[in-house]
C-alpha cells in the first residue's frame, strides 16, 4: 500500500541519500542485504532516530513483496501514503 499510494525508494544508495538529508520516516533491509551495508543504515537510522526493520527474508522476497521483478536489499518510506506500515514499528517495539 506505501509503494501505490505513498513515496518510497528502493536500493541502498538511495537509503544512504535520503536517510542523510533526513526526510524518511522509517527504512527496511532485507535479511542477507551486506552486512557492512546494512550496518550503515542501522547506524545512519539511529542518529536520525529513524526506525529501521530488518526484514527476515532475503532481497528477492522483498522485491517480490514490492511487486518488483528483481531483488531489493533496502526501502526507505518518505511518506506511507494511505498504508499503516509505520505502526509496524511500534508494535514491534511492544514486544
Amino acid at each position: 500500500m506505501a509503494i501505490s499510494t505513498g513515496k518510497v525508494h528502493f536500493g541502498s544508495k538511495m537509503a544512504f541519500r535520503e536517510l542523510l538529508r533526513g526526510r524518511i520516516k522509517m527504512a527496511i533491509v532485507s535479511s542477507n542485504c551486506p552486512e557492512g551495508t546494512r550496518n550503515r543504515i542501522m547506524d545512519y537510522g539511529k542518529l536520525s532516530e529513524v526506525p529501521v526493520i530488518v526484514y527476515p527474508k532475503d532481497s528477492m522476497d522483498l522485491g517480490v513483496l514490492c511487486g518488483k521483478p528483481f531483488p531489493i536489499s533496502a526501502i526507505v518510506i518518505n511518506d506511507p501514503g494511505d498504508s499503516k506500515i509505520l505502526t509496524l514499528e511500534k508494535s514491534q517495539n511492544a514486544q
